[in-house]
């Protein structure tokens, strides 16, 4: 069995457009979804299923690339060896709020970071398509993930990031062969600037939710947690003795930038549900973002359904978050709030405090992305507000980040 993809559809005002062609956003503006053939909702004419499909998927090895029917990719991958990542149980923050809690870690791809799940999935689709140049934005780790994966695909890649961006992300752009171009400002005058020269140069517009797939590649994050819950559940299969059903978490807490991640979970959730691999509710979400720039948060908490633009330029050591204006910041809203969950904001000591903890009590060196995570979790455990399992994303190595904790207050 192949990829499912059937078609796009635009999230804004329902319009499906084919999936075979290359595609930036729908003529109103809005962010494409891809779309699949699902088992669960389209007969196939073999007279498959989702027991079918499923035994498929369970033959193949661990690894991203294990659910090829929910990801668009027809052919072989543009790869550079992507693991299943590990979900890691972590007992003495169990024990300390009350709830079974885990940290899904994707510390250990291609440039130590989660970016490469995005990446992987959406450069090789846009080869697919006939694409031989991209360019996109980035406030860090995304740029440093599609120069490798330009790199191991052959085509051209062009990265904008703003001067402040971290030197060894643009060390990362540069090694492996990609163009940087740096701009005054934040990431999104790098995304104007990154706009600018797809429209000059004719190369493939790929900045988060410009284009439809880097958030397929995020799903697959979700895919494997789903997996994994299964597997340490040890029950009944769902179609048969054996196969481990998915299980969904009580509660997610992730990093909040562009909010890519977040919207993910609300797609693979769907999708598992569809195709009759999963049952009940979905998880409750919580985002975090860095206090310093929490567009998201802020509007959370005003109850608004728009994400106004964070008028100061953010410092923080989470790189990732240095979002001031995320491109699709309702639709977060929108995945938050429908899953009953909640946006919080974290100081820069509480992360770097929250870090440490995780690191001496559980051996996870978490990046301050990640680490936020950790703090957010604590707060909802002192109000007795998480929701059992409980999965911690830890986004990236704290070894990228060792300079940025120096400073900070580690123990408070």
């Amino acid at each position: 069995m192949g990829s499912l993809l059937s078609h796009l559809q635009c999230s804004r005002c329902g319009a499906e457009h084919p999936a075979a062609r290359l595609q930036n956003r729908c003529s109103c503006g809005g962010t494409l979804f891809a779309r699949y053939a699902l088992p669960g909702t389209h007969t196939e004419p073999d007279g498959r299923d989702g027991s079918a499909t499923w035994a498929a998927i369970e033959a193949r090895p661990t690894g991203l690339w294990r659910y090829r029917e929910l990801l668009p990719v027809a052919g072989e991958p543009v790869s550079l060896g992507e693991p299943e990542t590990p979900l890691l149980p972590l007992p003495r923050l169990s024990e300390l709020w009350g709830a079974d809690v885990y940290i899904k870690d994707d510390s250990g791809f291609a440039g130590a970071s989660f970016k490469a799940r995005g990446a992987c999935v959406a450069l090789t689709r846009a080869v697919e398509l006939g694409v031989d140049a991209v360019v996109l934005p980035s406030a860090g780790n995304a740029g440093g993930a599609w120069a490798a994966y330009g790199a191991r695909a052959g085509i051209d890649v062009t990265v904008t990031m703003a001067q402040s961006a971290p030197e060894v992300n643009k060390t990362e752009v540069t090694v492996a062969g990609a163009r940087l171009e740096l701009v005054d400002g934040t990431i999104a005058d790098a995304g104007h600037r990154a706009a600018e020269i797809a429209a000059a140069t004719g190369a493939f517009h790929a900045a988060t939710f410009a284009e439809p797939y880097r958030l397929e590649g995020k799903k697959t994050c979700w895919l494997e947690v789903f997996e994994q819950l299964g597997r340490l559940s040890a029950g009944p299969g769902t179609f048969e003795a054996g196969h481990p059903a998915f299980v969904l978490p009580g509660t997610i807490v992730l990093p909040v930038g562009g909010g890519l991640a977040a919207i993910a979970v609300a797609k693979a959730t769907e999708e598992v549900k569809a195709a009759g691999w999963a049952e009940g509710g979905g998880p409750v979400v919580v985002g975090v973002q860095a206090a310093d720039c929490a567009p998201v948060a802020r509007a959370f908490e005003a109850g608004a359904t728009e994400v106004e633009p964070w008028a100061e330029r953010p410092t923080t050591i989470a790189w990732g978050l240095r979002v001031p204006a995320p491109a699709e910041g309702a639709l977060v809203l929108e995945s938050v709030r429908r899953s009953g969950g909640s946006m919080l904001a974290a100081g820069e000591n509480d992360m770097a405090r929250a870090g440490r903890l995780m690191a001496s009590k559980e051996g996870v060196w978490a990046c301050p992305e990640g680490a936020a995570t950790v703090w957010a979790a604590g707060r909802l455990a002192a109000s007795g507000s998480l929701r059992s399992p409980v999965v911690l994303y830890n986004t990236a190595s704290g070894a990228k980040y060792a300079s940025a904790f120096a400073g900070l207050d580690l123990v408070g």
